[in-house]
């Protein structure tokens, strides 16, 4: 059996600015949600209700949601792949699995399960991580760039060396 070669743990250029476009959307539609949800309340004819723009954030959101499991399977047989194989970043890399895990285990709930019995806590149990989110990205994309960098790149913090003049 022959073995296939393992391919670039960097991503290119294009996929990099769409994985980021859409984690961004996807993440200021859910914080702007939030900020509607709970605080741009509206009067309406029966007393105060939902901001307009509430249900158009929610819906971005779920959209964004559906793009961002595309982008994250896409990222799987290569990225993820290979990082592992090669013992690359391996505990932010998992950190971030663990997170979209329980952002889609959560946001399914959210969709599917939402009653009154659970209205107080679920919602909770998936924005408060979710507004993490950017957080473990940017720390698993640092920590990437430091261990993969090449050896010839001196770091900016390197002292002088003295010259000698005779």
């Amino acid at each position: 059996m022959l073995k296939h070669p393992l391919q670039p743990i960097r991503l290119p250029a294009a996929h990099k600015k769409t994985l980021y476009a859409v984690f961004t959307l996807l993440w200021l539609s859910g914080a702007l949600w939030l900020l509607f949800h709970y605080t741009q309340r509206v009067a309406g004819e029966f007393g105060s209700t939902a901001h307009p723009l509430e249900i158009w954030w929610l819906r971005l959101h779920g959209l964004m949601g559906f793009a961002m499991l595309v982008l994250i399977g896409s990222l799987l047989p290569g990225h993820t792949r290979s990082a592992w194989r090669l013992k690359k970043n391996r505990p932010s890399g998992l950190g971030m699995k663990l997170l979209f895990g329980w952002l889609t285990l959560t946001g399914y709930c959210l969709y599917y399960f939402i009653s009154e019995a659970n209205e107080a806590w679920l919602p909770a149990l998936h924005w408060s991580i979710g507004l993490a989110a950017p957080v473990v990205l940017i720390l698993h994309i640092r920590l990437g760039r430091q261990r993969h960098a090449p050896a010839s790149q001196a770091p900016a913090w390197r002292p002088r060396t003295p010259s000698r003049q005779p």
